[in-house]
């Protein structure tokens, strides 16, 4: 079981209860942890990993999985900001209800797994969503302190600064489309969904959700202050934002980043909910393919 020390929302009696409702279950808890320079412990006889934390916790395990090329499969306990991926799979938050459903799961073998071929910057892999835009701005803005204190609504708050002073970057991005030739699309802003969610319930579009081979991009083709509210505001009603006159998606395995600023927009760049220590210039499907062991119960049986 692996949980993330110095994350905002750790809870080390919470962490307590987890193991204690896995040992009920029948399950030895070995625990490890993640550090500040990235590392992970994982138990080298473990039969399943458990991530205790949030996506940017969980990227971190799937880096260090992959690394080792360790097979295993992983369970997400939704302890973090943010839980994009636990909200997709539909891990319950409740610590009991979490470990009865995961055993089962694990004991239920091939019929409760999530085969999800990983996704990677040239900086790593990510689990569910990177990007450039304003909202990468409020990311890397936003107060910790605050954050500790009103969750995710700090993130708003700091957005709603970047209204003061808006910037319009500029990118090209390379994108090898499925079955189609490689082409130069140029953008103010780009999302990349790996994942069903962003950012919360959102869905960037309707195509997208784990276990495919390939990725969707989304490009703001103009992202001025009223372009990025009429886009949040489809994102945030359902609507598909594909639809926009100044949206256009696509389906990729392979992209490549240029920006006309070039360093100078790092700031834009998150993935999962985290600011990137550098801007990445290429986004790519690996070989790898991480094993998300689903929650299983009588009712979900049936």
């Amino acid at each position: 079981m692996i949980h993330n020390p110095a994350s905002g929302t750790h809870h080390e009696l919470r962490l307590d209860v987890l193991a204690q409702a896995f040992q009920a279950c029948g399950a030895k808890v070995v625990k490890g942890h993640t550090t500040k320079e990235g590392r992970v412990d994982i138990a080298p006889n473990a039969d399943l990993i458990c991530v205790s934390g949030g996506d940017g916790t969980l990227r971190l395990v799937i880096a260090a999985m992959q690394a080792k090329e360790i097979g295993r499969p992983i369970c997400i306990f939704p302890a973090g900001t943010v839980n994009l991926v636990a909200r997709e799979i539909g891990y319950s938050s409740a610590p009991e209800t979490f470990a009865s459903e995961v055993m089962q799961g694990y004991l239920a073998g091939e019929t409760a797994r999530l085969k999800e071929p990983v996704v990677a910057s040239n900086y790593g892999p990510f689990v569910a969503c990177l990007s450039a835009g304003p909202d990468g701005l409020a990311v890397a803005n936003h107060s910790p302190a605050l954050k500790q204190k009103i969750g995710r609504s700090a993130y708003g708050l700091s957005f709603v600064q970047l209204f003061f002073q808006w910037i319009r970057p500029s990118f090209t991005i390379a994108i090898s489309h499925m079955n189609e030739a490689r082409q130069d699309h140029r953008c103010e802003a780009f999302y990349i969904a790996k994942g069903r969610y962003f950012a919360g319930p959102w869905r960037l579009t309707p195509e997208a959700g784990l276990g495919r081979d390939y990725f969707h991009v989304i490009l703001l083709k103009t992202a001025t202050r009223w372009n990025f509210i009429r886009f949040m505001l489809s994102i945030a009603r359902g609507k598909n934002p594909e639809n926009l006159s100044f949206v256009e998606s696509y389906q990729a395995r392979s992209i490549t980043i240029n920006s006309t600023a070039g360093e100078d927009n790092i700031l834009y760049f998150q993935e999962d909910g985290d600011s990137m220590p550098a801007m990445p210039t290429t986004v790519k499907m690996t070989d790898y393919v991480a094993e998300y062991c689903l929650p299983f119960s009588e009712d979900s049986a049936a």
